[in-house]
């Protein structure tokens, strides 16, 4: 092989392992496609049920921490960072949605009441850090933290939206 030649592979190489890790990268800064399906595949299954949508908080998360590559700490925060970023993505619609009907008292509240609740999430979502100093675990329970919390005010903004 000629000097020429395995530098050509070498740097293809490289740029395949650059495309392959820019890829993973952008698929845990925001949900995919088959999260968005498995949490409203969740919740159609629960108000068949009967049951709160609530129970279908961390359901993409479970699917997608049984992804080979996600098996490690790393992967299972990024997965509850991707399940947030959907609840985050329904927690903003309903709030527009809100916004739309409300007169403009109630807008000038609710802008109040959600700015105060964000603050809320972010001292609450920080406690791990603080019982734990930053140890290992403590980014995953802050994720968790996260997802869960955001999941939560969607669904009670979900519910608000569509109240008579």
């Amino acid at each position: 092989m000629t000097l020429s030649f395995r530098c050509a592979a070498l740097t293809f190489m490289a740029s395949l392992i650059v495309i392959a890790g820019n890829a993973a990268a952008a698929s845990r800064d925001a949900y995919a496609l088959q999260d968005k399906a498995t949490i409203e595949a969740c919740i159609e299954k629960a108000q068949r049920n009967s049951q709160h949508a609530r129970v279908c908080i961390g359901e993409a998360t479970r699917v997608c921490e049984t992804l080979r590559e996600m098996a490690n700490q790393a992967g299972i925060k990024d997965c509850m960072k991707r399940e947030a970023a959907y609840w985050d993505e329904m927690l903003n619609d309903r709030y527009q949605q809100l916004m739309a009907n409300f007169s403009k008292k109630n807008d000038n509240k609710l802008k109040a009441m959600q700015r105060s609740w964000i603050a809320w999430r972010k001292e609450k979502c920080e406690l791990p850090y603080m019982l734990f100093e930053g140890g290992k675990m403590a980014g995953v329970m802050v994720a968790s933290c996260f997802m869960e919390t955001t999941g939560i005010r969607a669904l009670e903004l979900d519910e608000a939206a569509i109240a008579p």
